[in-house]
């Protein structure tokens, strides 16, 4: 009997997590990240005796979580933190906004943004959770000086493909680097996309070291600005007869890229009554 006992508790013991599993695994889950972002300085003439330089300007960082449950007889929820300039900072969807979790964060340190969102059919069809991170840096770079702005990126996007769900799951991450007047930009842009039309895909992920160069090749002080943006949204959507999904809000990516392009407009907008 004491050998049977604690095999009988095992088993139950497994057959209790295996039953668990599939409920506490089902649903969606979407992150994004900047990390260990390095600025650096080349030297194009370094003949003449003046050194290649940048000064830091400023640095302002706004973090969103969101939550859309409208279409279940909720609300929109929204969240935004401003964290003091290089300050760490988090904002957290409040429990009070329904199932779901989304959270966005900064640890302060220059290009790190996070984003990370989950949500499970309790959310509703038709309603939507997601975060973003973003930073923006100004900066002074001096004349005859290539910058470098390297660092980590992540995008994923993962989702469970059982009887009855589906999700749409987007995760995308940006680096952008403008001068003053937005004529010339370095840009990079990586995502991670779950389609809604997409019924076999169940996750999707990008991962990578990067680097960007900026150069002000001219004799005067040239003004920049570094934009980091991380974002990731989960959406529910309804099931047809056949398992197939229908899509009833624009894709995310739309959104993101609207996002992008309003982001920019600010970072211009703001750059330009900003005086140094």
């Amino acid at each position: 009997m004491k050998t049977v006992l604690p095999a009988v508790l095992l088993t139950l013991a497994a057959l209790t997590t295996t039953l668990a599993a599939p409920s506490a695994q089902a649903g969606a889950d979407g992150a994004s990240r900047i990390e260990n972002v390095t600025l650096g300085v080349i030297d194009l003439t370094p003949g003449d005796g003046s050194g290649a330089s940048y000064t830091l300007n400023y640095g302002d960082s706004r973090l969103l979580a969101y939550s859309n449950t409208l279409n279940n007889g909720g609300s929109y929820t929204q969240l935004s933190v401003y964290p003091a300039p290089f300050s760490a900072g988090q904002a957290v969807l409040p429990a009070s906004a329904g199932p779901g979790t989304a959270v966005a964060g900064t640890t302060g340190a220059v290009g790190n943004v996070t984003a990370t969102a989950a949500a499970d059919m309790s959310l509703g069809v038709g309603n939507y959770v997601g975060a973003e991170g973003y930073q923006q840096v100004g900066l002074t770079l001096a004349p005859h000086t290539l910058l470098t702005v390297g660092g980590d990126l992540l995008t994923q996007a993962r989702r469970t493909m059982a009887a009855g769900e589906n999700y749409a799951v987007f995760s995308w991450a940006s680096i952008d680097i403008t001068d003053a007047e937005g004529t010339t930009s370095t840009t990079l842009n990586r995502e991670s996309a779950l389609r809604w039309d997409d019924p076999y895909s169940t996750e999707a992920a990008r991962q990578e070291r990067f680097l960007l160069a900026f150069a002000n090749p001219g004799d005067y002080d040239l003004f920049l600005t570094l934009s980091f943006l991380a974002y990731t949204d989960i959406t529910v959507n309804p099931v047809d007869a056949l398992g197939g999904g229908v899509a009833p809000v624009p894709e995310p990516h739309t959104w993101a890229t609207l996002l992008a392009g309003l982001l920019l407009t600010g970072t211009l907008a703001r750059r330009r009554q900003r005086p140094f």
